[in-house]
């Protein structure tokens, strides 16, 4: 995805990793929710899309639209696999316990 405006640099963040693809439903829903919530957090737009994509590929790769757990060390560990260990570690402690 890429980010642009007015005030801001552009930001383009590729897609997390994913395990498989099995149902695409609720995947934009998802995307914009996990962005919501990282800028909410006061994370920068950059993290906020990589929020956003991880939780959009946990949303692809299980069948329906809400039945995908966010298990923060897995979450952790995910984000560190698509857009490194500095990702995880600002992220990490805003996901519940």
């Amino acid at each position: 995805m890429e980010i642009v405006g007015r005030d801001t640099e552009p930001v383009h963040v590729p897609v997390a990793k994913e395990r498989a693809k099995v149902d695409p439903t609720g995947v934009g829903d998802a995307f914009r929710a996990g962005l919501l919530t990282a800028r909410d957090w006061g994370l920068s737009w950059e993290r906020a899309a990589q929020v956003g994509s991880l939780l959009a590929t946990l949303v692809i790769e299980t069948v329906g639209t809400q039945e995908y757990q966010v298990k923060p060390a897995d979450f952790s560990e995910r984000l560190a696999e698509s857009y490194g260990d500095d990702c995880a570690a600002e992220v990490l402690p805003y996901l519940p316990n």
